[in-house]
This record gives C-alpha cells, structure tokens and sequence, in this order.
C-alpha cells in the first residue's frame, strides 16, 4: 500500500485533536510541494489560509496557551509542538510569551509564517551586517520595529526578516502560531546578543516535546 504524499504520514506526531490544524497542514503540504523552488510564491498562497487559521479561535487547546517556567528560552516562556512531520521538514507549534518578557534576539534557519493569535507584541527585526567569519562574533542593526496586533501576520525567508525578538505588550501573555520548514525547536540555531556584538549556538526545545536526540539518551538509559 502507497500513502499519497499529501496524506500525513503515520509517524508524523500530533499534539493536539484538530480537524482545522489538520486541514491546514494538508494544505500546506500541497502548497509547499507544488512551490518548492520558489519560497515567496510558498508564502504568498499560504498567508490566506492562515489568516483564516488565526481568526479561529476555539481549535487550540487551553494546554497550549500556558507559559511554561521550565522553558530553555528563559522568561517563562511557553514552546507547545502541535504537529510535527516525521522527515521534520514542517512544524507548527504555539509560542507563548508571558507579559513584558522578551524572547532573546534569534533566528530561525527556515522559511515560514508567524501569526499573533492572541494579545499584543512589539517585533524588532534584524539584520546581520558582518561576515560571519569570526566565531562568536555577530553585528547586527536594527531593520524595523513595529506593533503587532492579533491577526498580524510577519514572513520568514531567510535571510530576509529570520532574526528578531518579541516582546509581549499586553497585560496577559502573547500567543503566536508559527508554520516553520524545519524542526524549529530541535535544531541549533543562532542567539544574538546585540549589545556585545556576540552570538551563540542554542537550542530551544519544546514544552511538551523531546527531541531527537533526547529520545536516543533516554532510550539509551
């Protein structure tokens, strides 16, 4: 027996119970296949749907709305996998920001879409303007900042708008969706300290998923 290539896949993980999520990755599978080699034209059709994704709020469980105190990104800030591929080349998962903490300055590493669901959040985007050839080493200016309010919808194409930070403005927490071409929360990816002119390597984990390399020390033990 062949699985379609639009079908999800047995071991493609769901966190969550959701016919809309459901329908929406499929279509971002037939939308991302049939654009693979033009990522804009990827994002382009995508926005639609997930403006409509956004504006729908009884699909995400109240779990996937918490903070998390335990998070590697610090400030209580909540990483909730909702759907992961099995070849991890798409994510969706849930970002939750407490108010007034700030996620630290990163990037991504992969094309995608982030839309704000819930509260109001204030983006700094930013560019990197060296080489990248000194290890440790990073300089980056500030391209924009602006107010984001439930709805808003920001594109990632790296290296165009992959590095930022977000801060929550509103008296409750800030909850984004975000659609990622990779594994966004196992891979190592880029924290920037702007201050220092200094980056590090880091990886941001999951609230309610291990990674990869996780499962083979645990299976290990």
């Amino acid at each position: 027996m062949t699985h379609n290539i639009l079908e999800p896949l047995p071991e493609d993980q769901w966190f969550i119970e959701s016919q809309k999520l459901r329908s929406f990755v499929a279509t971002v599978r037939e939308i991302s296949a049939s654009t693979s080699e033009n990522r804009t034209q990827t994002l382009a059709r995508l926005e639609p749907y997930f403006q409509e994704l956004l504006g729908q709020q009884e699909w995400l469980d109240e779990k996937f709305l918490q903070v998390n105190p335990e998070s590697k990104m610090g400030g209580g800030i909540g990483q909730w996998l909702l759907y992961r591929a099995q070849d991890r080349s798409l994510t969706v998962f849930s970002l939750v920001i407490p108010p007034g903490s700030t996620t630290p300055v990163h990037d991504h590493l992969a094309w995608g879409l982030i839309g704000l669901y819930k509260g109001n959040q204030q983006e700094t985007v930013y560019r990197r303007v060296d080489s990248g050839n000194c290890e440790g080493h990073a300089k980056l200016e500030v391209v924009e900042v602006r107010s984001l309010q439930p709805g808003d919808i920001y594109r990632l194409l790296p290296p165009d708008g992959d590095i930022h930070a977000v801060k929550t403005t509103s008296e409750t927490a800030s909850v984004s969706i975000h659609i990622l071409g990779n594994d966004t929360g196992c891979i190592l990816r880029h924290q920037f300290i702007p201050e220092s002119h200094s980056v590090k390597s880091f990886r941001s984990g999951y609230s309610n998923a291990p990674c990869q390399e996780q499962e083979k020390e645990h299976a290990q033990v």
